[in-house]
């Protein structure tokens, strides 16, 4: 359960600045692999390089539960760090709480900063981190999903990637091998044509391409249990009960099945291209079998949308004035045109602004990838999470509904009712705090 903030009398504590007179600046974040090398090791380690008065200490929280968890029983404490990733629900309470900066005050007083740069920002990254009017927080690793296919077996196949909800059910049944013929793809040399996980974001964008959304206009009340999301949930049942021509995974083994050639193609992050590129390259340098990774957007249906993931970052309250404008010339720093295509071309985050996406370093990387820039370009019709505190609840409801489903244990109308009636009694206790 969402810890309740109160707001307290003084804000948080002062991080005193090092012996060398440089302003210290802890940043809580939960970046681990080649991910948290890029922020680390290559862009705040260049920012402290080139800012000699600031030092930003990253600290690593290991996950985002444990970074949630910090967070709120630091706020409590009083001695909140500087600065720190964190979801839309996370800062709404952050916001009742009184503990973070609106960044919109500092961009006001700060002569260097253009307000072109915030409108540069792509439309639903300014609304997803804007609360009632005003700025709490920057964007900071936002993605948007995408479909991974095998480059070499459609081309064998002489397929191409889908544009639609009925020619992903086509596309999925020709990617299938049942290499025996015994009827079913349990053996080895089988071939499915896709497998996930019973995720929300999966049905989240499913909801948007029917038509339909998470929450009704107002915010007030649950809306994915209607016949958009059935719908959805619906496309996802058909393929692994009805086509059979997908399974329900877990983790990252749909991942590790797709490299090692068991499935036709896989929908994942466009973050996850980096990590896939590394095996594929470890299976060549083996003499394992590879192929070309191919990118693609999701198909569509009624509408073509996708919701964006990820997080942004906020900036705590202090009583050292030092450290909230050291904080606010790191946030400004990063999420410049130049350093978002620098964390863009190095993580496969999405870049904050549209003007990154001219920058050498992102066309180099959509020349290696055909089909990259329409995945990025997913971002200008893109929703983003309700920004509720009631929704951290919510979001739960609806993953357990989806995995009853998924596993064949309810209806998908049943489950999202029973779903959505939490749902909404979470958002009714919010409104009553």
């Amino acid at each position: 359960m969402i810890i309740v903030l109160i707001s307290l009398m003084c804000c948080c504590g002062s991080d005193d600045p090092s012996t060398s007179g440089r302003v210290e600046v802890v940043f809580w974040h939960a970046m681990g692999g080649p991910l948290g090398d890029v922020l680390e090791d290559t862009l705040i380690a260049d920012f402290n390089r080139t800012h000699p008065h600031i030092r930003v200490v990253p600290v690593n929280m290991g996950n985002y539960r444990a970074l949630s968890q910090k967070i709120m029983a630091s706020v409590m404490a009083g001695s909140p760090p500087a600065m720190a990733q964190a979801y839309e629900t996370w800062t709404s309470q952050l916001i009742r709480g009184g503990v973070i900066v609106p960044l919109d005050s500092l961009m006001e007083a700060d002569p260097l900063y253009s307000r072109d740069e915030w409108d540069d920002f792509f439309m639903v990254f300014r609304e997803n981190n804007t609360y009632d009017g005003r700025i709490y927080s920057f964007p900071f690793n936002k993605s948007v999903p995408l479909i991974y296919y095998n480059v070499d077996l459609y081309g064998q196949l002489g397929l191409v990637p889908a544009e639609t909800w009925t020619e992903q059910r086509l596309l999925l049944k020709a990617l299938c091998l049942d290499a025996n013929g015994d009827g079913d793809l349990l053996d080895e040399g089988d071939r499915w044509g896709t497998a996930f996980g019973p995720s929300v974001w999966t049905f989240e964008c499913l909801l948007a391409q029917a038509g339909g959304s998470l929450l009704d206009d107002e915010g007030t009340r649950a809306a994915f249990n209607g016949p958009a999301g059935n719908e959805a949930l619906g496309f996802l049942t058909d393929l692994l009960f009805v086509d059979r021509t997908a399974y329900l995974s877990s983790g990252y083994d749909h991942q590790r099945d797709f490299l090692n050639g068991g499935l036709g193609q896989v929908q994942g992050s466009v973050t996850s291209l980096a990590f896939m590129e590394q095996e594929m390259e470890r299976r060549r340098a083996s003499g394992l079998p590879s192929f070309t990774i191919g990118v693609a957007a999701l198909p569509g249906h009624t509408e073509r949308r996708v919701f964006i993931a990820g997080t942004n970052v906020v900036l705590f309250r202090n009583q050292d004035s030092r450290v909230v404008d050291a904080g606010w010339e790191f946030i400004r720093w990063f999420t410049s045109s130049e350093q978002q295509a620098r964390w863009a071309a190095g993580s496969g985050y999405l870049p904050a602004g549209r003007s990154s996406l001219d920058d050498p370093l992102m066309e180099r990387k959509f020349i290696d990838y055909p089909g990259l820039l329409a995945v990025v370009l997913q971002v200008e019709t893109a929703l983003h999470e309700p920004q509720a505190t009631a929704w951290y609840d919510g979001r739960e409801f609806l993953s357990e509904a989806l995995e009853i489903v998924l596993y064949g244990r309810m209806s998908a109308a049943e489950a999202l009712e029973r779903a959505a009636a939490l749902a909404d009694a979470e958002i009714r206790l919010e409104a009553e705090r």
